[in-house]
């Protein structure tokens, strides 16, 4: 049986989205630049709790890749972010109700995931070209938590 984290076992490159020019500048270097990697978009650390689902949903709404909000120990908000069809969550290590959180998921079709792969975060100096980079390199190590 495949579990859910399975469909993006290929993703290698995971990129810290925290405002609507962060996904402005990766939707114009994804649709630039040709042969870019896949990759997922993840919240900054419990924003789910602070800035909320429909915050992370109007944010990424026109992402060119799932979105994951982080969620920290909030439950609550990883199963609402999970009914609204995020592409998945991230909860703390901590969070008691992950089974349970690892089951809705299953059924609306959705990852779990219990800790934050490593990401690149946008920013500095000349951040495109730091994002092109990293988007081409192949991380050694690189893999998404076990999730669902």
């Amino acid at each position: 049986m495949i579990d859910n984290h399975d469909n993006f076992a290929h993703l290698l490159h995971f990129i810290v989205i925290s405002t609507h020019d962060e996904v402005t500048l990766l939707r114009a270097i994804m649709d630039g630049d040709g042969g870019m990697p896949p990759c997922a978009l993840i919240s900054p650390p419990d924003a789910g709790c602070s800035m909320g689902v429909a915050w992370w949903r109007a944010l990424t709404a026109e992402a060119p890749a799932p979105a994951f909000l982080d969620c920290g120990i909030a439950a609550g908000r990883a199963a609402e972010g999970l009914r609204a069809g995020l592409a998945g969550v991230i909860v703390d290590p901590a969070c008691t109700q992950y089974a349970a959180l690892a089951g809705l998921a299953r059924v609306t079709g959705g990852q779990c995931l219990r800790a934050r792969p490593d990401a690149h975060a946008i920013g500095g100096p000349d951040a495109a070209a730091r994002l092109r980079a990293y988007l081409r390199h192949t991380p050694s190590g690189g893999h998404v938590p076990h999730g669902t």
